[in-house]
């Protein structure tokens, strides 16, 4: 009964506020009809190919083929290991890693850059004696923390265009 009526006053309240959803969903990813028009410049090395694709797949998840008026640009740092964990036989059982990029969003019309910021993740995996298995799972880190950083830019890009329209929308009901 309690969850109930929270929910009842959270609906009340929200509907009360302005509150509208940042992003439509489309086959669960964010997008709006602006992110389709973002070229990705190339990436180098392996993890910026992981994350040119997941880019892609997240901006236009449909492939649509539209003129593009933005290019995106990625630099992705190499990432870092730090040991931790470090045994009385000093065997480090567990490493961190943290990959950064900074990118920056620019209408290719112009060449002015609209948009600039930097995001990072980090993780840690298990160093076992196995060589193959600890690999696996450097590996698999490796790919969630890049769709971490993939995940990040597209929200950061959802929420830029977004308020863009927010503010076109503005000036022309006072007008």
């Amino acid at each position: 009964m309690f969850y109930k009526n929270l929910l009842l006053f959270a609906c009340i309240v929200l509907s009360g506020c302005g509150f509208s959803p940042m992003n439509k969903l489309s086959d669960n990813l964010m997008t709006t009809d602006k992110t389709s028009q973002i070229s990705i410049s190339n990436i180098p090395n392996y993890e910026g190919y992981l994350l040119k694709q997941q880019l892609e797949d997240n901006l236009n998840p449909q492939k649509t083929s539209v003129q593009k008026k933005y290019i995106l640009t990625v630099y992705l740092k190499a990432p870092t290991y730090t040991d931790q964990s470090i045994q009385g036989d000093n065997f480090a059982s567990r490493e961190t890693t943290r990959i950064h990029a900074k990118y920056q969003l620019k209408e290719i019309e112009t060449g002015e850059i609209v948009l600039q910021d930097t995001t990072s993740a980090t993780g840690a995996y298990n160093i076992v004696k196995e060589p193959y298995a600890t690999n696996i799972a450097k590996n698999k880190l490796k790919e969630n923390l890049i769709q971490i950083i993939s995940d990040n830019i597209t929200v950061r890009l959802v929420s830029f265009f977004k308020t863009k329209e927010d503010i076109s929308e503005s000036k022309t009901d006072t007008n």
